[in-house]
């Protein structure tokens, strides 16, 4: 009885490896993609991490966006080492009030295979890509 279940279950199997998972955000994982010069729009707000996702609310509207940082950047749980080409890297606090420019997204033109779990985590918000940050003080 035990072999009629084999073909089965290796034939399950088949379907379900034609079929990848969106795999969870590792901790602290965060949305990187090549640096864009061109900054469109300037937020001031605060950074949070919440349900897995690096967040930014912003200050005047409330909303939260979920931003997308020049690759090299990092973040460790409690801060973001903010990579800008050319530049020296700034560490940026989560909860520190912050202005940051850059450019609002759409999850379609982050259509790369690398952005599905975090479209897949955090693709309730819309996606903000980061040109410059600095304190809002």
């Amino acid at each position: 009885m035990r072999k009629a279940y084999l073909p089965a279950f290796l034939m399950l199997g088949g379907c379900f490896n034609n079929h990848p998972a969106v795999r969870p955000l590792r901790p602290l994982e965060i949305a990187t993609a090549p640096y864009r010069p061109l900054a469109t729009t300037a937020l001031t707000g605060r950074m949070m991490y919440e349900g897995g996702c690096l967040l930014f609310r912003d200050e005047h509207s409330g909303s939260l966006l979920m931003p997308v940082w020049p690759a090299g950047s990092s973040f460790n749980g409690t801060a973001l080492l903010y990579h800008l080409p050319g530049k020296s890297d700034q560490w940026v606090a989560v909860a520190q009030e912050v202005l940051l420019y850059g450019q609002p997204l759409r999850w379609r033109s982050l259509a790369a295979i690398s952005y599905q779990p975090v479209e897949h985590q955090c693709g309730a918000y819309p996606p903000f890509f980061v040109t410059n940050v600095r304190p809002a003080d």
